[in-house]
């Protein structure tokens, strides 16, 4: 079980429920087949299942208190203020008389005013611990809070029974069958081990015991092997080898510092360790450690607490930042989490905020990129980009900062839908086609081109504001992988079937490759900028045979070319030397904002190169 107060405290319940059985047995044993000659040994019987039975109903009463303190450290005054009922009744034990008496049909019970002293307190337990777990329920899993105010009722009314119907020894029933209940709602130590990778406890336990750690006030490190793979996506044999590997580290890590092992995320094993020297003798494990199939990066990260945070909460949220967005753009084999780290994500965090509220109030804007044909001299196309502006502010958040966090809190599906609509309207209020514009660009994401219902959410739109079809062109995105060829050919085929084209975005990065070319006819490829630059590096001039080199083999395959990023007249001729068709950028103008992007329209004479 995990190393927690609650879970020491419940151990505690059980081993004293196991001594209430024993003595309810061994009181029965003595007083069925034992004369009064024995009565000393009878007065000891009775003391340890009545002492029992009160000690029973306190360490429950503490777990539930140990449950509520959620990350807080328990107070000595508090858990003495618990006890003193039950220190109470057992004086009266040991200083007093337990009296008994026979029932007409020979059965044996307790009697006295020690009994009804003690009955008195366990009830006074049993109520008490009943209304502080409803109290505070908020403080509890709903499972838990359900089990615990159950096993407490289900105590009562058998503890009421045995004091009314003498006799019955129904008590020890009632504490082993509350044992029971919070074993299989929460105490139950399968619950906290990951079903896939032997003797690692799973992220349940890690969020559990961090909790804890933090609330006794000293100082320890959050020590956590990040596995960065190929692709965020696996599949079945790929889960194998993490699990595997995962598997191999845990145990030589547990051996290294003693420790227990944690999957505090489908990536990672953290570690709690107060040691300063068995953090440095885990690192150089790590970093002395080869994955001998390759597919496998492993990042040694470490937090230092309270030193950089003083918050169960927030250090959870920035150890999953780390290995589940800032290990995949800042990677390094050894990471020391800092405050420079955690700002970052501060303001991702606040990024993600904006972004909802944004999709909340529709709040995105759509500005307009001309695109210049090389071969008519004129804008014949332009590229609907998405803008978010901060509220507070006339501050505008880059859409490579909010785009990947709206794909990751699953919002990018009705931002497209957003800016679509937006484009649809706008191409029907204004008329576009009058100016000469032929086609709108409109980016779609890999999220939402894989979702089948993504045709007739579009085509929906086309319909609502009669834009044909042939006037949209819709580029890939590479930002979120595809992984559901099936439904993207199917959202494919629909929309070409009815004359919308499709390019392929940012090629010369990321997952646009040669591969994904394969995967569909794209009918024009956009060079990413980052790509075109490095190209055209004047300290590099045989990077330019590269250029030349993808320019070719992409109008040989049939592909219509276009260059992102033109800020030179040098790179525009460059470009149109070696054989681009169409030119995007700021030499020829930055994204304007619908009414910007119609006085631009207006102005153009269509002979600027």
């Amino acid at each position: 079980m995990p190393r927690v107060f609650s879970t020491r405290v419940f151990f505690i319940f059980l081993v004293v429920a196991y001594i209430n059985v024993l003595g309810d047995i061994i009181q029965s044993a003595v007083f069925d087949y034992l004369d009064n000659t024995f009565s000393s040994l009878r007065g000891i019987s009775q003391i340890i299942y009545v002492g029992t039975l009160i000690i029973c109903a306190f360490v429950m009463a503490l777990y539930v208190y140990a449950k509520i303190l959620h990350g807080k450290k328990a107070s000595p005054i508090i858990i003495g203020l618990i006890a003193a009922p039950g220190v109470l009744g057992l004086i009266s034990l040991l200083f007093g008389r337990v009296n008994y008496t026979v029932t007409e049909s020979g059965q044996y019970y307790n009697v006295g005013f020690v009994v009804l002293l003690c009955y008195f307190i366990g009830f006074l337990y049993i109520f008490g611990t009943m209304l502080l777990s409803i109290t505070f329920r908020d403080r509890l899993r709903k499972d838990d809070a359900l089990a615990i105010t159950a096993g407490l009722l289900a105590w009562a009314i058998l503890a009421f029974f045995q004091f009314k119907f003498h006799g019955y020894q129904v008590s020890s029933i009632a504490i082993m069958l509350m044992a029971l209940i919070l074993f299989l709602s929460s105490e139950n130590p399968r619950e906290y081990y990951e079903k896939d990778i032997p003797g690692v406890k799973n992220e349940d336990a890690f969020d559990l015991v961090i909790t804890e750690r933090f609330g006794l006030s000293k100082s320890f490190f959050i020590v956590s092997v990040i596995f960065t793979g190929k692709t965020m996506i696996l599949n079945g044999e790929d889960r194998k080898k993490l699990y595997s590997l995962q598997g191999e580290i845990a145990k030589m890590a547990e051996e290294a510092t003693k420790e227990s092992s944690y999957l505090s995320s489908w990536n990672t094993l953290s570690y709690i360790i107060e040691n300063p020297e068995s953090v440095e003798k885990l690192m150089s494990l790590i970093n002395n450690y080869k994955d001998d199939s390759g597919s496998y990066k492993l990042t040694y990260a470490v937090l230092e607490v309270p030193k950089h945070t003083k918050k169960a909460d927030e250090a959870l949220q920035i150890l999953r930042y780390v290995s589940g967005e800032y290990i995949y753009t800042h990677y390094s084999p050894n990471l020391v989490i800092d405050n420079k780290i955690i700002d970052k994500m501060v303001y991702r965090n606040t990024i993600e905020d904006v972004v909802r509220a944004a999709v909340k109030d529709k709040a995105f804007e759509v500005y307009y990129q001309p695109i210049l044909s090389v071969k008519e001299g004129k804008f014949i196309s332009t590229e609907a980009l998405v803008r978010l502006k901060r509220a507070d502010s006339d501050n505008y958040i880059s859409p490579e900062d909010f785009i990947p966090i709206a794909e990751k809190c699953g919002l990018i599906q009705e931002i497209d839908d957003l800016v679509f609509e937006k484009v649809c309207s706008f191409i029907a209020r204004e008329n576009l086609s009058s100016y000469g514009i032929r086609k709108v660009e409109v980016n779609l994401s890999g999220n939402e081109v894989v979702d089948r219902k993504t045709y007739a959410r579009l085509i929906g739109k086309m319909e609502k504001y009669h834009i044909p079809a042939k006037m949209i062109n819709f580029e890939i995105t590479e930002t979120a992988y595809i992984n559901n060829d099936d439904a993207f050919k199917h959202n494919v085929q629909k929309l070409k079937e009815l004359g919308s084209t499709f390019s392929m975005d940012d090629f010369g990065s990321g997952y646009s490759n040669l591969l994904e070319l394969l995967k569909m006819d794209y009918v024009m490829v956009k060079m990413d900028k980052e790509f075109i630059w490095n190209c055209m590096d004047l300290d590099k001039p045989e990077n330019m045979r590269m250029l030349e080199y993808s320019i070719n083999f992409l109008k040989d395959y049939g592909l219509h070319v276009l260059a992102e990023g033109v800020e030179t007249i040098e790179q525009a001729k460059t470009l149109i030397e070696k054989g681009v068709e169409y030119l995007q950028g700021f030499y020829y103008s930055r994204p304007l904002p619908e009414n910007e992007y119609i006085e631009f329209l207006k102005a153009q004479k269509g002979d600027r190169l």
